[in-house]
């Protein structure tokens, strides 16, 4: 019959050393390096230990440094600074009181920008007077159709704005002869008629004109001469 083998004996596992499962720097000559480098170096052991070496050293972190806040300057809007425009006198505007004769009613009117029928009223009125307030002007018969309610009112609009304040206006139907003052029509005439006159004196004084009127008997048109102005 079958012999069965002998049983076998189990050998025992080889012991390993405790020391063996420790890190290379648990053991005792690791401790020993270590105290020796704290030594050289003189800080404590657990200092010089390698799981000291690999964490950062705590340092207090710096004080803030505290920085001066800039004054706050005042605002200025950008762009250019424009003054206030100084109010500008009107050139031509004159008082009541210095509406005293009839030059100066003249001006006013030939200045006046009236036109339409109120400009023809003015322009055919002869001053008579201006006092306490009262603007008296003279019309002449055959004229009184230009006395109408517009055109007096546009009238007394002009002088407010040229005098400052509007006067009464009072206009009658004279004669020509009994106002020694000229209308506006009347001195445009008269200085039209002026210009004329220079102007046909300058041209018949001119030597080549003499020339042609003695040897060629030349006869001038007066009415072919103008002057430069008209």
């Amino acid at each position: 019959e079958p012999v069965s083998p002998p049983p076998m004996k189990a050998e025992a596992a080889p012991q390993v050393a405790e020391a063996d499962d420790l890190p290379p720097w648990a053991t005792d000559e690791a401790d020993a390096r270590d105290q020796a480098l704290a030594a050289e170096m003189d800080v404590p052991v657990a200092m010089a230990t390698p799981e000291a070496a690999m964490v950062a050293p705590w340092q207090e972190p710096p004080a803030p440094v505290a920085v001066a806040a800039e004054p706050e300057r005042p605002f200025h809007a950008e762009g250019i600074e424009i003054a206030p425009a100084a109010p500008v006198p009107a050139a031509d505007q004159v008082s009541i009181s210095d509406l005293a004769s009839a030059e100066d009613w003249l001006d006013l009117v030939a200045n006046s920008g009236l036109s339409g029928p109120s400009r023809q009223l003015a322009a055919n009125a002869a001053f008579i007077s201006c006092q306490g307030g009262t603007l008296k002007l003279g019309l002449s018969p055959g004229f009184e159709y230009l006395r109408s309610e517009r055109a007096l009112s546009a009238l007394g609009d002009m002088l407010e704005k040229a005098l400052g304040q509007a006067p009464r206006i009072v206009v009658e139907t004279v004669e020509t002869e009994q106002v020694p003052a000229e209308t506006l029509h009347q001195r445009a005439d008269r200085q039209r008629g002026e210009r004329q006159q220079a102007a046909e004196a300058i041209f018949m004084d001119d030597p080549e004109v003499q020339l042609l009127i003695q040897q060629h008997g030349a006869r001038v048109v007066s009415d072919s001469i103008r002057s430069f102005d008209e």
